[in-house]
């Protein structure tokens, strides 16, 4: 894994750590990388729901 050149950043709504952000961190990606897109949005996503789930209780 690269190290990410980026030091700070703010997330979108919906979001925890944005693709272009990982991105820097997994370098080269052998293969489709929109299979591997799509699968972290997901992730991402699923993320951010749970983290909300637990500050609104």
């Amino acid at each position: 894994m690269g190290e990410s050149k980026i030091t700070s950043f703010v997330p979108e709504p919906g979001t925890c750590l944005p693709w272009r952000i990982k991105k820097e961190e997994f370098g080269e990606l052998a293969g489709d990388e929109e299979i591997v897109k799509a699968e972290w949005e997901k992730l991402d996503a699923f993320a951010y729901a749970f983290i909300w789930f637990w500050v609104q209780r």
